[in-house]
Order: structure tokens, then C-alpha cells, then sequence
């Protein structure tokens, strides 16, 4: 080839690599900065940084009266002196979406509705939770996540990992003592004991709010949404079924620091909510 044509060549090749592939949108502006101050992936992939994780607790006798599926199987035989029935339970941990996503503009409520099972053929999504392989955790931590997860029973540890965790590159093992880890450190927390001391009766959400802002030294409760859902009957979904805590997620490791909590979203429960008991 004389050199000529391998210049032609040359350029052609550069001008190629420099269009995006698939079709995709160019990165935002912004992308590169947001992406250094994403959560480092923990599979080493750049893409897969994320900023901030969800952690989603349970507050099991709100599920059981509400006939939340997340309650699990054993609503029947709980009592208000077990321990699940005066602590928070554990719902999963979430990242936030991917920058490799982010970047291709997915919306969040896209994320938030597929987000690993995005990388399977087709998108596809088990039918059920059971559809996800049995995860093969020590026995100690399986039992800890047991006795923390009602729902286990029905595979929801399986979902949350295939979902949740699995194409960020987080094993099985490590992933849920994290998130146990994150559940005691709550449990621990006087905010825990608020809501454990208001059980049978009906509270502001306002009074639940400056609760958890007192309890974690916060200046506003914004890094809590809480979710309720409906009794048989009811015409309003006022008993309180989940609270969701937003944490940043280069700050995981200092929770629950003041600084390790951002702002999320409102959630749906009333200005007056029932905490069971």
C-alpha cells in the first residue's frame, strides 16, 4: 500500500472511532465530572459507578398488616415481642443507575424497574423471584440474613442480588454483610427506639421526620422517604410499611454520619401515619 492510502486509511479509522457507537447520544458535558465523583465500581469498571445507594428497611408489623408480600410468609404466627416486630427488617440496598447508563440518558424509573436484569437478553425479568439461582452464602451469614429478611423465604435475598448487585460486580457474600451491617447500625440508632416506642398509635409524618433528623444529628429529614401501604378496608395507605435512607456513595463506609445521608425523595405516606405493632 503506498503511503498515501495508508494516510486516507489512517484518517478514515480516527474519523470512525470518534462517532458514537449504537446509535448512543454524545456524553453530557458534565459526564467525566460526575463520573470521578461516583462510588469507585466496584467490579473496576468506570461505567458502572454509581453516586448514591438506597437503603430500603422494613418495618414488618406495617407489611403483615398491610399484606405487603415483602412481610414473607409468617405473619400468622408473629407476636409484638418478637424481635422483627420491634425493629427495622431489611428490604435491600440499592445503587443508583450506572454512569454507563447515565450516559446513554435512561431515565431513573427505568433503572429503578430492570436495573441489573437491563444486561440479560431481552431485558428479560424472572418471573418470580425463585427464577433467580439460590445464592451460596456461609451459613452464619445466611442465617443472619434469615432471621433480617422476612421475605428470604420467598427468594427476595435471591432478587435483591441479581437486581441489585450482581452486574455492579459486588459478590454475594460481601454485598449482603454490608448491607446487614448498614440495618444494626439503624437498629442501634435512637431512631429505632422512636419508632418502637410509637407502635400501636398514630404519629405525624412530620413528628417521624424530626425524629430521624434528631436521631442522625441532620439538618433537615429530607434523606428519609417513607412508604405506607393500605389496611383491608382502609380508604387511605396510611400504616407505615418501608422507610428508605439515601447514602452517598463515596460515604458508605462513615454511615451513619451526618455527612454519609443526601436529600431523596418525599415518599407516599400521609400527614398521619399508623406504626403496627
Amino acid at each position: 500500500m503506498r503511503l498515501s492510502s495508508l494516510r486516507r486509511v489512517l484518517l478514515f479509522a480516527s474519523l470512525l472511532a470518534a462517532l458514537p457507537m449504537f446509535g448512543a447520544p454524545p456524553a453530557r458535558a458534565d459526564d467525566s465530572a460526575a463520573a470521578r465523583a461516583f462510588n469507585p465500581a466496584p467490579n473496576g469498571k468506570p461505567g458502572m459507578r454509581f453516586d448514591h445507594y438506597t437503603l430500603a428497611l422494613l418495618w414488618e408489623p406495617g407489611a403483615c398488616l398491610a399484606h405487603d408480600e415483602l412481610a414473607g410468609p409468617d405473619c400468622a404466627t408473629r407476636t409484638p415481642a418478637d424481635l422483627r416486630s420491634r425493629q427495622w427488617s431489611l428490604h435491600g440496598l440499592w445503587a443508583s443507575t450506572p454512569a454507563e447508563l447515565q450516559a446513554r440518558h435512561m431515565p431513573d424509573p427505568t433503572w429503578w424497574r430492570y436495573g441489573c436484569y437491563w444486561y440479560r437478553p431481552d431485558h428479560a425479568i424472572p418471573q418470580g423471584s425463585c427464577g433467580n439461582a439460590a445464592l451460596d452464602l456461609p451459613p452464619p451469614l445466611h442465617a443472619r440474613l434469615w432471621t433480617a429478611m422476612p421475605a428470604a423465604a420467598t427468594c427476595l435475598d435471591r432478587h435483591e442480588y441479581f437486581k441489585h448487585a450482581a452486574c455492579l460486580g459486588f459478590q454475594p457474600a460481601p454485598f449482603f454483610s454490608q448491607a446487614l451491617d448498614l440495618l444494626d447500625a439503624i437498629n442501634a440508632n435512637p431512631f429505632t427506639a422512636w419508632v418502637r416506642a410509637q407502635r400501636g398509635q398514630t404519629v405525624s409524618r412530620e413528628a417521624l421526620l424530626k425524629a430521624f433528623q434528631r436521631s442522625f444529628k441532620l439538618d433537615a429529614g429530607s434523606a428519609l422517604e417513607l412508604r405506607c401501604g393500605r389496611r383491608e378496608g382502609a380508604r387511605r395507605a396510611d400504616v407505615l410499611v418501608q422507610a428508605w435512607m439515601m447514602i452517598r456513595g463515596d460515604r458508605l463506609k462513615q454511615f451513619p454520619a451526618p455527612q454519609s445521608f443526601m436529600p431523596g425523595r418525599r415518599g407516599n405516606c400521609p400527614a398521619r401515619i399508623f406504626i403496627a405493632r
